[in-house]
């Protein structure tokens, strides 16, 4: 039987789990059990990244939930699409631990857009985006996400580093900018001449939501965020505004 080696990362064609996981889905069941027990590391290991603190096998559903996808990634993986097994049963074990944060609303500093409300100013991106940034930002997805919102960003006039400073610290003051951005998504017209003119247009805005100005300005970077993150395909990110939305996240 081949070796299970911990960890392993190699390149798909030299991928022994590849073979051993097309063996799985053709009925060894007892393999599948092996496989998943000599595992549990490298499961325990993703899910205290995701959610940032040491877990307990024992007493951990965020543990339960990763073998639960563990399991689903082996009977889903795909070898004409994936190209490591281990890095798509990483991509599974994320999705849905923090599906499952986000649901039960346990832990609200595991989304990605957290990174964002560190006071990190310009060292943002050093420190998130460099090619040997360790922690969560390792998942593939995570990490692409950023990247194209980082590009969104950038086309009006905005820096990850801006937004560090400018995201709300109170859930309240969250709440209200993502009630803004909906505002803007919600009428075509309005995110058109966003999209446009690169600003809030805040003449048309305030006809439609009893805001304050100041506070639209205040907050402007911020809801420009969020609006171009609910107009996107970003699942990831827009797990947090999701989050943020049902009363998670932020100081009361």
């Amino acid at each position: 039987m081949i070796k299970l080696n911990i960890f392993n990362r190699q390149k798909a064609e030299e991928d022994p789990l590849r073979e051993l996981v097309c063996r799985i889905q053709s009925g060894d069941n007892l393999l599948k059990e092996k496989l998943i027990n000599d595992y549990k590391p490298f499961i325990l290991k993703t899910v205290a990244r995701i959610i940032g603190k040491y877990v307990e096998v024992e007493n951990s559903e965020e543990f339960s939930i990763g073998l639960l996808a563990f399991n689903e990634a082996v009977n889903c993986f795909d070898v004409s699409r994936h190209k490591t097994f281990l890095s798509f049963a990483d991509l599974v074990i994320n999705r849905r631990v923090i599906d499952y944060i986000r649901k039960n609303k346990k832990v609200n500093n595991v989304f990605p857009f957290t990174y964002f409300e560190e006071d990190e100013g310009e060292r943002f991106e050093e420190r998130y985006l460099s090619t040997d940034a360790v922690g969560e930002l390792n998942n593939i997805e995570i990490k692409e996400e950023i990247l194209i919102f980082k590009e969104k960003l950038e086309a009006f006039g905005i820096t990850l580093g801006d937004l560090a400073k400018a995201v709300p610290k109170h859930r309240d003051s969250k709440q209200l900018c993502i009630k803004i951005a909906k505002t803007m998504i919600d009428s075509p017209e309005l995110f058109e001449k966003l999209n446009r003119t690169k600003n809030i247009p805040m003449t048309e805005l305030l006809k439609r939501i009893d805001v304050y100005h100041g506070t639209v300005e205040k907050n402007r970077k911020f809801i420009i965020a969020v609006s171009l993150i609910l107009d996107s395909g970003l699942e990831v990110i827009k797990s947090y505004v999701h989050f943020v939305e049902e009363g998670g996240a932020g100081r009361d």
